[in-house]
């Protein structure tokens, strides 16, 4: 009697995981994230150079140790048009040292809804353009390198993967947001991370109850400084 209730009890416990693992796919918006198209991009490149005419108008330039890997583009969520670009600098090995994704992002005509960072704890200035900015110690997941299926984040780690760059395992991450009007339906994103490996610690450590929180202050300010140094910002014409 009792190895039947086990059974039951067993039978119980995988029907409400599958229930569970099917709710979740008709509630997860990734699920409606389109492939990436690797051509027809808006946005051109030349050298060290990206341009875009529009959403916003902007002419970015790197440091000649940065390289343009690629770019993409897909529908995110169902709800937004996105085209990313993607720059890397190598260690002597080639690894990656430093990443720095780039991100057009505008909603699509047929929702109303709008973008706020109004609670992003910093503000940056690189030449015209001011930027939403967040920054974090990370460290890349073990279980899942890419992040989580048919979000952004995945896609962009996927396309460097595909390159043959692995996200560091320890990094310090900034994320800087312009809006470009004050519709705020459209963004532009840049992300910036760079391997920790050099300094000797890891995201972990850095972070608020780590070992070494109190040098996070300065591993940001260094951080968001290299961002600025390595990067300029005008307007195309």
């Amino acid at each position: 009697m009792s190895i039947n209730w086990v059974w039951l009890a067993g039978g119980a416990a995988l029907v409400a995981l599958v229930a569970i693992v099917i709710v979740a796919y008709f509630v997860d918006p990734a699920r409606r994230t389109t492939e990436p198209e690797f051509s027809g991009l808006s946005r051109t490149v030349s050298g060290n150079t990206l341009i875009s005419e529009n959403d916003p108008p902007v002419r970015m330039t790197f440091d000649e140790e940065f390289k343009h890997i690629g770019g993409q583009k897909f529908v995110l969520y169902g709800t937004a048009e996105v085209e990313q670009h993607f720059f890397v600098e190598e260690h002597p090995d080639g690894t990656l040292k430093r990443f720095i994704w780039i991100q057009f992002e505008g909603f699509l005509p047929d929702n109303d809804y709008t973008y706020d960072y109004s609670d992003s704890p910093l503000r940056l200035q690189i030449g015209a353009f001011d930027f939403y900015t967040d920054t974090a110690a990370g460290e890349t997941n073990r279980l899942m390198p890419l992040g989580w299926p048919g979000t952004d984040g995945y896609l962009a780690r996927k396309f460097a993967s595909d390159k043959g760059y692995a996200m560091p395992d320890d990094f310090a991450y900034a994320r800087l947001v312009h809006i470009p009007d004050d519709a705020s339906r459209k963004e532009l994103l840049i992300i910036f991370m760079e391997d920790l490996a050099p300094t000797g610690w890891t995201g972990e450590a850095l972070r608020e109850g780590g070992e070494h929180e109190g040098r996070w202050p300065e591993v940001e300010d260094a951080h968001l400084d290299r961002i600025k140094r390595v990067m300029t910002l005008s307007r195309p014409g």
